[in-house]
């Protein structure tokens, strides 16, 4: 581990961690992480109580092994990477792992780091495809699932009638389900109405 801090924030956290046997730096770690990497563990196990904990798991050993740590790429990688080994290792003692080798191009692929996003990435993630609509859906939606409105006072606030609201609404949410699909549900924790 490195003697002088890394530069952006996840390293530092981790320097933090391991340097000074900071909990409340690793705290941090595991709030910034634990979200994002049991969204990613879906693409291996559909149940959501066994990627909690193969996540959660993977924090544990990351503190316990704090100090015998050897990084050699991005956190996020390695993180990454230790969450879906982990999740191989309970495919193969379930017996299932055959289910999932002609999906994998690789047991020893390095993913990207598109591959998974923070939950600070993907509100930035969001207002970029929002931002992106027509203004008159992008209301509608905003309106209707982040303030709370009744499509009445929508078609009244926008002079449309409440069928055009409800029309476009539903075009938002179709186009949000396409652009977003692999982060949906970690969008759904952050607005939990939104798609409702």
């Amino acid at each position: 581990m490195q003697e002088q801090p890394p530069g952006t924030e996840p390293e530092y956290l981790l320097w933090k961690t391991v340097v000074n046997d900071d909990e409340k730096a690793f705290q941090k770690l595991f709030e910034l992480f634990y979200p994002a990497l049991c969204i990613y563990a879906k693409k291996y196990i559909e149940e959501r109580s066994i990627r909690e904990d193969i996540v959660q798991d993977m924090f544990v050993y990351l503190w316990e092994d704090r100090k015998k740590l050897s990084i050699t790429t991005s956190l996020r990688n390695y993180l990454m990477v230790a969450v879906r080994n982990r999740c191989f290792n309970y495919l193969h003692k379930e017996g299932i792992i055959r289910q999932y080798q002609e999906s994998i191009s690789s047991d020893y692929a390095e993913p990207q780091d598109e591959e998974m996003y923070l939950l600070s990435e993907l509100y930035d993630l969001l207002d970029k495809t929002l931002a992106k609509l027509p203004e008159t859906y992008r209301l509608v939606f905003e309106m209707h699932r982040m303030q709370g409105k009744d499509y009445n006072e929508i078609a009244e606030t926008l002079n449309i009638s409440v069928r055009t609201a409800k029309r476009y609404k539903s075009q938002v949410i179709d186009i949000l389900q396409k652009e977003l699909k692999d982060y949906l549900p970690l969008i759904v924790l952050m607005y939990p109405h939104m798609f409702n």
